[in-house]
Parts: structure tokens; C-alpha cells; sequence
């Protein structure tokens, strides 16, 4: 048993800076990038306890209006920052990588609105409230849904194996759902010690959670991107084979834009020469130097045209349209949108439904929090077992159909009927534990991750920045849009979250109980009709777990760099038996390794065959 344990001790070392077989990520990597998404976690769940529709006019102690206003904004900012993003992230590569540059740069300035969002300064006009909300609120939806959404591409970045992608979300949305979980812990009474200030236990927490988080995010440099590169030749063809044009073609376009720079160049250098020359004097050498000046950009232009690397913006929509699984899925999650409406009233159904006194159900309503939040986390674990027998589409489905299940009903019986007090605690707990056992949340990274993956397959372009944008962005600014449409329903029943705002140790008046309960019942019936309309979509999702593996297996054979990737040859089972092979393909500890052949030899269930290196044609 002792020989037993050193010899676990001993192959864990070992895997702190090498992967398993057929893996890419070491345990070190993984830990680091465990550290920057509870970074991230930390600070945008804590932006969520004020920045969200019900919340803004709650705290700010405005119209619901603007919460939906301030939020369709931010959205509509980020989903028009994006593309230009995702060109940039298509050209340049730095030391650091595509990719993490972008979040370190925008983490100073997420962390400057977090905190300004959580302020809640109390002044006494309503103007005054109005503009300080959408100054701070608006930045902080924009740049946080940016970061979230940066922390979900990057698993798509970090490894090139579709399996491990899914493995690594189950410890990873562990460490993500610590924070959460502790602030549904503590917030709660800080709340509660604040009746009459909630705002103090707001910039209390903000300001833990933007020192803290800033300090985990940065451990993302610590996490080594890996991408597949294609040659020009490869990515040239697959261009060509997208656009149905011959490479000759795309030859002869370069060789034109080569020749517009050149001849650029010489009316550049003719201008220079008639200015240093003295030939133009006066508004004439203003002039040519107005023409060296456009011949420079001219040049530059053609110059980038010229290039391989050069891709417009027209260009990228053409070869995205090329791609039916990312126009299926985007379709999915437009009409899905509203699958978690009901949560932007979560904190409001327990503070009203949990106890007669509204400070007491914010006491105790982190217990609930907490549990129905471990239905996040008991998906997490179902996760890597569901991925190795179905695909995506189908898993998402699956669930979804239970939360459409749990969310239904409380729709149909609706909140008025469920007795106020400990019956509505345990039976609405129950019932959005259920529909929190979802793993759409973790699998939708996973998923743009295989279409980047099938993107660069059928194109040679991966377009991640693009494809980020229809995926996660738009979806989520035009639930906002829909939510807008709800506040027409809403206003009609007379629903105002700032009504429910003050001194929280008074009970609420029977009005006040009676429309929050019917605007709770109408939520949750548009919740379970997107649940519904997305499941439906993603029956004719085509990216089955097979064509995923045959993608991955394509683009390692094509790529030029798959020997960079740090691909993993550590055997556990050959590590803990001792048979494992040094350097020089001796047994490690001088015994002999026939019997372990076969576990050797095997393939790996992680979406590549055994030789993933070998070259495999793309077709």
C-alpha cells in the first residue's frame, strides 16, 4: 500500500508539467487556467448582483425600463466592438499569443466599471440616478460580457483535442462555481446588516472581488495557446474550395495587389523626389506631398492585400456562411434565448416568496442559493460521461428537457399558489435545482470550439472572433431585445422591482405579493416556450461527436505545427505499475514492458486516433 501511494505521489509529479497521452494540458496549466476563470467568475458574478434587468432598477431606484435599456446597450456595443476584435485576432499574433493579450488589456478597465457599478451612490434626484447608471452600468455589460465570453473561448485555444475541451470544464467549472457559491454564502447577511444601506455590503463585496479577481486573472499567462496553424498552400486550397474558385485565381489576385503596390511605391517615390528637388514650391509641394502620402497608403494597402494573412471582413462573412452547424446553432440560441429568463428574478422570488418578512428570506436565502446552484454543479460531474457516448446537441437536449419539465410547472401552477413561507422554500428550491442540472452553460464553449475546429477544416480560416460574436453575443443582446418585449406584459400586470426596495424588515402589502407572484408565473412561461423552440432546433444540429473527430484528425495531419503543440505521452497505468518507457525507450525501472503493450499501444478516447501527427487529407 505504501509502494502504492509513492508510486501515485511520484506519477502525479510527472504530470505537473506533462500531460497525459493523447493529452495537451499539464496539471500546472491546468490549475493556472483554474485560477483565472475563478478570477473571472468572482468578478462577473459579482457585477450580476446589481447589473442585471430586475437589479438595476432595484438598486438605482429607476423605472424597469431603463433596465432593459441599459442592457440592450451594453450588448448592442459589444456585439459591434467584436468583429473588429475578431480581424484583429485573425491577424496579429504577439508573444503572449492571439488571445490572451485581449484579456489582460481589458482587465484594468473591467475591474475600474465593476467597481463603479457597485457604488450605487443614493442621490436624491432620479435624473441624477438615471445618468450614473447608464454611465457606469452600460461600460460594465459591454466589457464583462467580452471578458466572460473571452474565458469561454479560451478552452477552444489552450487544446486542439475536442475531448479534453470537455473533461477540463468539469474541475474547471468547479473552481468557477466556488465564488459564486461563497457570495451566495455571505452575501446574504451583509445584506440583511445593511437593511436600510444595502449598498455598503454592495461596494464591500465589489471591492473584495475586484482586488481579488484581478490578482487570479492575470494566471492566464500561464497557459500556453494552441491553435493549428495551416501552411499557405493548405489554407489557400481551402479557401479556394469554399469560394469554388481554382488557386490560380486567388494566385492571379495576389499577383494584381502585389502590382498595385508596386506602382504605389514608385508615384510615392516620384512625389519625394519632386518635393526634395524643388521642382514644387507652395501649395505644389503641399500637393505632392498629399500624393506621397496617399501613394504610402496605397502601398501599405496593397502591401496587405498581397499578403496571406490578408482577410477583409466582407471575406470572413462570405467563408462563415459556409459553415451550416455555426447558422443551426446561432438559430438555437436566438429562440433559446430566454431559457434562463427566470433567473434575473431569482433573488426577488426568494426575498418575497421564502418568508413574510423580507429581510429574514435574504438571511437564509443563501442556503437555497447555494443548492440550487449545486444543480450547475452536478451537471459539471455528468458532463465528461455524457461527452464520450453522445453528441452535443443531443446532451443539451437531453437536459434541457428537464429543466423545460421543472420550469413548466411552476409556470402553470404559478408562484400565487404555492403557500408563502417554508412551503415555497422547499418546493421552489427543489424545482430550480432541477432546472440548474444543465450543462448548455459549459457545453456551448465546447461547441464553438468544434465549429472554430470545422470553420478552419472547410475554409482555413478558424474566424473564432466571428464566430464568437454569433454565438455569444448576439444571442444574448437580442434576449434583451425580447426581455423588451416582455416589459410590455410586465407593465401591464404593474410589475416595478424598485416598489420592493426599503426598509426590508417591513413585510410586503398583499398587492405587492400578488403582482410580483403573477409577473414570476408570466416570466417563467417565456423561460419554458424558449426552452422548447431551442430544443427543436438543435434536433438539426449536424456536428455528430463522429464528424467532431474527423475534423480534429484532418486539421492535425494538415497543420505545420503539431509537433509544437506539446501533445502528452505520459501512460498513466505504465507510471503506476512502474513499466513506464525513460527517454532512451528503457524500461524506467529495468523491468520488462511486453505486458503493458496493449494498454501502451491503445488509443486514447480523447477524438484522435493514435498517430494523430500523421498527415491526413482534407477534404
Amino acid at each position: 500500500m505504501k509502494e502504492k501511494v509513492a508510486k501515485l505521489f511520484s506519477t502525479v509529479k510527472a504530470m505537473w508539467d506533462k500531460p497525459l497521452e493523447g493529452r495537451y494540458l499539464n496539471i500546472k496549466e491546468i490549475l493556472s487556467f483554474g485560477l483565472y476563470s475563478l478570477g473571472n467568475s468572482w468578478i462577473y458574478n459579482t457585477i450580476m448582483l446589481v447589473v442585471t434587468i430586475t437589479e438595476i432598477p432595484y438598486f438605482y431606484d429607476i423605472d424597469a425600463i431603463h433596465g432593459y435599456l441599459i442592457y440592450i446597450a451594453g450588448s448592442l456595443i459589444n456585439m459591434l466592438l467584436l468583429p473588429i476584435v475578431g480581424q484583429s485576432m485573425e491577424k496579429k499574433r504577439t508573444k503572449w499569443g492571439r488571445y490572451k493579450p485581449y484579456i489582460l488589456f481589458s482587465l484594468p478597465i473591467l475591474a475600474l466599471f465593476t467597481m463603479m457599478s457597485m457604488w450605487v451612490p443614493q442621490y436624491n434626484t432620479e435624473v441624477d440616478r438615471i445618468i450614473y447608471a447608464y454611465c457606469s452600468c452600460v461600460p460594465v455589460i459591454a466589457i464583462s460580457t467580452f471578458a466572460n465570453n473571452m474565458y469561454q473561448t479560451m478552452p477552444n485555444v489552450i487544446t486542439p483535442n475536442t475531448q479534453e475541451r470537455a473533461d477540463i470544464m468539469t474541475p474547471i467549472g468547479l473552481i468557477v462555481g466556488f465564488a459564486p457559491t461563497i457570495m451566495n454564502v455571505i452575501i446574504g447577511p451583509i445584506r440583511s446588516a445593511f437593511p436600510t444601506n444595502e449598498e455598503v455590503a454592495l461596494r464591500i463585496v465589489g471591492a473584495i472581488a475586484v482586488v481579488l479577481g484581478t490578482v487570479f486573472v492575470i494566471f492566464i499567462v500561464k497557459v500556453k495557446e494552441r491553435v493549428y496553424e495551416l501552411n499557405d498552400q493548405n489554407r489557400e486550397l481551402l479557401e479556394a474550395q469554399a469560394e469554388g474558385v481554382s488557386a490560380e485565381d486567388i494566385e492571379d489576385e495576389r499577383f494584381v495587389a502585389a502590382a498595385e503596390g508596386a506602382e504605389a511605391v514608385a508615384e510615392e517615390a516620384e512625389a519625394d523626389l519632386i518635393i526634395e528637388t524643388g521642382q514644387a514650391t507652395g501649395l505644389a509641394a503641399v500637393r505632392e506631398r498629399f500624393k506621397a502620402k496617399a501613394a504610402e497608403r496605397r502601398a501599405r494597402k496593397a502591401a496587405e492585400k498581397a499578403s496571406p494573412d490578408y482577410l477583409s471582413f466582407a471575406d470572413s462573412m462570405k467563408l462563415l456562411f459556409k459553415n451550416k452547424a455555426l447558422w443551426i446553432l446561432f438559430a438555437a440560441l436566438v429562440i433559446g434565448s430566454l431559457r434562463e429568463f427566470w433567473m434575473q428574478f431569482q433573488n426577488l422570488i426568494i426575498q418575497t416568496r421564502f418568508d413574510e418578512i423580507p429581510s429574514v428570506a435574504v438571511a437564509v436565502g443563501g442556503v437555497p442559493k447555494t443548492v440550487i446552484g449545486f444543480g450547475v454543479t452536478v451537471s459539471m460531474l455528468l458532463l465528461p460521461l455524457c461527452t464520450r457516448k453522445l453528441s452535443k446537441n443531443w446532451i443539451i437536449i437531453l437536459f434541457s428537457s428537464l429543466s423545460l419539465l421543472s420550469i413548466a410547472i411552476l409556470g402553470f401552477v404559478g408562484f400565487g399558489n404555492i403557500p408563502q413561507g417554508t412551503t415555497s422554500a422547499v418546493v421552489i428550491t427543489i424545482l430550480l435545482f432541477i432546472a440548474r442540472v444543465n450543462p448548455t452553460y459549459l457545453l456551448i464553449p465546447v461547441m464553438l470550439g468544434d465549429l472554430a475546429d470545422y470553420q478552419q477544416y472547410k475554409t482555413g480560416r478558424r474566424l473564432e472572433g466571428h464566430i464568437q460574436n454569433f454565438i455569444m453575443v448576439i444571442p444574448v443582446m437580442l434576449s434583451f431585445v425580447f426581455m423588451l418585449c416582455g416589459w410590455v406584459w410586465q407593465q401591464d400586470i404593474g410589475f416595478e422591482p424598485s416598489a420592493y426596495k426599503g426598509n426590508i424588515d417591513i413585510p410586503y402589502t398583499a398587492d405587492l405579493l400578488n403582482t410580483a407572484s403573477e409577473w414570476f408565473t408570466a416570466a417563467f412561461l417565456l423561460t419554458a416556450a424558449s426552452i422548447l423552440g431551442m430544443i427543436i432546433i438543435l434536433i438539426f444540429y449536424p456536428l455528430s461527436k463522429k464528424k467532431v473527430e474527423e475534423v480534429t484528425v484532418a486539421l492535425s495531419g494538415a497543420s505545420v505545427n503539431a509537433d509544437e503543440m506539446g501533445k502528452g505521452d505520459l501512460n498513466f497505468v505504465a507510471e503506476m505499475r512502474g513499466t513506464a518507457s525513460s527517454v532512451d525507450g528503457t524500461p524506467s525501472d529495468g523491468e520488462n514492458t511486453d505486458e503493458d503493450t496493449a494498454d501502451d499501444g491503445a488509443s486514447s478516447d480523447d477524438g484522435e486516433d493514435g498517430g494523430g501527427d500523421s498527415p491526413t487529407a482534407i477534404e
